[in-house]
């Protein structure tokens, strides 16, 4: 019995010792990936004749995919100025995917695990319908857009994983054409609305799709604006910006039904678009159209519920601390919907300083003093940025005479917070460990 007893309390030990060594094999590598973009070339330029309107949509691509990269758990990105600058320094010619010999010139120049270089694939333009009316003929269209990447090992030069993704977008356009039918000019307003639509999609399905989590989709909403004036052909509605018509949206007519009558329910008598937009009403021209519109005709409209927020610079620091080796100024914080960035300058006072930046699971207080949870928690030192749900932390040597912007980022800030009661940061070096930062009564830009 005492034999069995020891027996046990030796697997015990054995099973505690190989666990401890699998939490500690995990948590050695938990260090972030660090991404360096390179750029995209194209597969098939026969969508477009313009080589110069092709080059920057493809470098919009690649800033399109940095800036989202940005935002995923466990990736520290260059930011892409920074990048674009390397890569003339090497002499890279964008377009071409990169030699074994630029990959190892960048690994030299950047301390990067990877670099990104991706394809667009395709762009596929289908007519969807059209309505001519005279000389004039309305085209709506579809636009498909195929991207793919490729994760290029910076040690080995080699791609280790490749991803795809594609999105689309519909819009219509207007055609001239002469008497014969001939197409004689085209008007790409729609064309580029409906491109650069299906770009940020599929720039949206690529993230998708690194992160193995599901693509997540545009909230919309259903805007219903009565038509007040008819104005020769243009139609007048009541609804406008504050309600997120934009030029070029489209949507139906519909004549409402009449209680007591034949026409009790409400039909579709044609479709419109938008083409002038003021604060609380627009102008919309019609595209077809089965009766003729009248005064009290309801125009219905789909749109995406977008709330941008904007971006004051402070003129003052709000606060400065000052260790051994940094000066650290705050300089600004200003709210974007539900994330709040507090942006300030680390100066080092000798060559090689190490300064580490720190967002961990922690709480703030809101306008009204009350304690809230933080999320989506990113931290930045100069170009490089990363993001995490749980920790964010970054670590950078910064030289002497060589500020670099520094910046803690999170959401979960209640929509009408103009203020911060109190929010505590962190920041690390080599010569005192971690430091806070204690702000209260924070102001927030928006």
């Amino acid at each position: 019995m005492r034999k069995s007893s020891l027996m046990m309390k030796k697997s015990l030990m054995i099973l505690s010792l190989v666990l401890l060594f699998v939490f500690l094999a995990g948590t050695a590598n938990v260090a972030a990936d660090r991404i360096a973009v390179i750029g995209f070339e194209s597969a098939d330029s026969d969508w477009i004749a313009n080589s110069e309107k092709e080059e920057e949509l493809l470098e919009e691509i690649a800033w399109l995919l940095n800036d989202e990269l940005k935002e995923i758990d466990g990736y520290t990105v260059l930011d892409r100025d920074r990048m674009l600058r390397i890569l003339d320094q090497t002499r890279y010619s964008q377009g071409n995917r990169p030699s074994h010999s630029i990959i190892n010139q960048l690994r030299n120049e950047i301390n990067a695990d990877y670099f990104i270089y991706g394809t667009l694939e395709e762009v596929a333009v289908r007519k969807i319908d059209e309505f001519r009316f005279g000389p004039i003929e309305y085209t709506e269209i579809e636009v498909t857009v195929d991207l793919s990447i490729e994760m290029i090992n910076a040690r080995t030069a080699r791609t280790s994983e490749s991803f795809s993704g594609s999105g689309s977008a519909r819009d219509t356009g207007i055609n001239l054409v002469d008497s014969r039918g001939d197409r004689i000019r085209l008007n790409l307003s729609a064309d580029d609305r409906a491109l650069n639509t299906a770009i940020e999609r599929a720039v949206d399905s690529l993230i998708a799709s690194i992160t193995g989590e599901e693509e997540p989709q545009p909230e919309t909403r259903t805007v219903e604006a009565e038509i007040v004036s008819i104005v020769r052909n243009k139609l007048v509605i009541n609804k406008g910006e504050r309600d997120g018509l934009e030029v070029g949206q489209t949507g139906e007519i519909v004549r409402p039904g009449e209680a007591d009558t034949r026409r009790a329910e409400s039909s579709v008598i044609g479709s419109a678009e938008v083409t002038e937009v003021d604060t609380n009403s627009a102008i919309l021209e019609t595209i077809r159209f089965t009766q003729d519109p009248e005064t009290g005709d309801i125009f219905n409209i789909t749109v995406e519920i977008d709330d941008n927020g904007t971006r004051r610079s402070a003129r003052e620091p709000i606060e400065v601390l000052e260790t051994r080796d940094f000066i650290i100024e705050i300089v600004e914080a200003f709210k974007e919907n539900d994330r709040v960035t507090i942006l300030g300058m680390a100066y080092a006072k000798t060559d090689e300083s190490e300064l580490e930046i720190i967002l961990g699971n922690r709480s703030f207080y809101d306008h009204l003093g009350r304690r809230r949870s933080m999320s989506g928690r990113r931290v930045s030192i100069g170009p490089w940025t990363n993001s995490s749900r749980t920790e964010a932390t970054i670590k950078e040597t910064i030289y002497q005479d060589e500020p670099v912007e520094i910046s803690w980022s999170f959401t979960g800030v209640p929509e009408e917070a103009d203020k911060l009661s109190r929010i505590e940061l962190w920041l690390s070096t080599s010569r005192e460990g971690r430091i806070s930062i204690d702000l209260r009564d924070l102001n927030l830009s928006q």
